[in-house]
């Protein structure tokens, strides 16, 4: 057996569609036939059935089972053979939801290149949903999935889960908002608004969202609607923590998690002289980031490794909160 073939094979698997599978593996389509039809050959069996859609016969089936298992035993081998982690070589995956991506790969990557400078570490951003069957499928080595009380079930029967933070979500607002909206209570209401705020008395003030994109921000613009006073958004992206600047000098509002604070504090911390960070009530402890990756996998050293790198990772997090309490407490004395 052919392990370029097998896994060639496992790529199409993946994707269903030999030309995404030739652009993946970076080469030409008619290479891809080629490499299936070597298999077909050799067990005498047809792989794939090609109309209406392209899906893998009882015959594929099988043989994908035993390609997992030959890849994950090689991997093995390669593990035993391999005395130096300076030695290993070749990517391994991570998925993601896409706003996390960035503030992710500034904490993790420096961390893993110390132990592996000659492997990559491909990305794989996806919506929380489909996190998790893109693990069940092994299209991806590990993922870290949002889960709350709207998640699909995690099938444990094929997936493992490590919780690793329960998260809590904070309001981002400068000083002269804070004047602007709240003219009779300010500046006693930021030691009021420490202990938690309402959405609804945060309404009419220009916010970042992405509604379309994220089941989160979708939830805050729901509620906000249901209460009668749906939001006014300045801007809608994707990235709306990126626009922590814009933030701080009062053009509205956003929301963030300690994960994502801890980012924009270590690569922006002066914009912080002038914002604040408050718990946002309802919306404590409502999700919680678990790791996901699949128990019939084999863990390889660089998997394994990062594994306890990225829970290491997440245990830091409260502390930034700790930290911008600190800095909010010296700014405001």
């Amino acid at each position: 057996m052919n392990m370029t073939d097998i896994q060639c094979f496992i790529k199409v698997t993946e994707l269903m569609s030999f030309s995404k599978a030739a652009e993946a593996l970076y080469i030409s389509q008619q290479a891809v036939s080629l490499h299936i039809k070597h298999l077909e050959t050799a067990y005498n069996v047809k792989l794939f059935e090609r109309r209406p859609a392209l899906k893998l016969t009882h015959s594929g089936e099988l043989l994908l089972k035993a390609a997992h298992d030959i890849i994950n035993r090689e991997n093995e081998l390669l593990d035993q053979l391999t005395t130096s982690r300076d030695n290993f070589t070749g990517e391994i995956s991570i998925g993601l939801p896409p706003n996390r991506s960035t503030a992710f790969v500034c904490e993790f990557i420096p961390l893993f290149s110390r132990q592996y400078p000659n492997m990559t570490v491909r990305l794989a951003e996806k919506t929380s949903p489909t996190l998790s069957l893109a693990v069940k499928r092994n299209e991806i080595d590990l993922a870290l999935p949002l889960i709350s009380q709207y998640s699909e079930k995690i099938n444990e029967d094929f997936l493992e889960a490590v919780p690793l933070e329960t998260e809590n979500l904070y309001l981002i607002i400068a000083d002269s908002l804070l004047e602007k909206h709240f003219p009779d209570r300010f500046p006693a209401c930021r030691q009021e608004f420490q202990k938690g705020v309402a959405l609804e008395d945060f309404s009419q003030i220009p916010m970042f969202l992405h509604p379309s994109s994220s089941r989160l921000h979708d939830e805050i613009a729901g509620k906000l609607a249901l209460n009668g006073t749906p939001p006014f958004m300045r801007i809608k992206t994707s990235l709306t923590s990126s626009l922590v600047s814009l933030c701080a000098q009062g053009y509205g509002i956003f929301f963030s998690t300690p994960m994502i604070l801890k980012y924009l504090y270590a690569t922006q911390g002066s914009c912080f002289q002038n914002l604040n960070e408050f718990p946002v009530k309802g919306f404590q402890g409502t999700r919680q980031t678990v790791l996901l990756y699949h128990k019939q996998k084999h863990l390889t050293q660089p998997i394994a490794d990062s594994i306890c790198i990225i829970k290491k990772l997440y245990e830091n997090h409260r502390s930034i909160m700790d930290t911008l309490k600190e800095v909010n407490s010296r700014r405001h004395c």
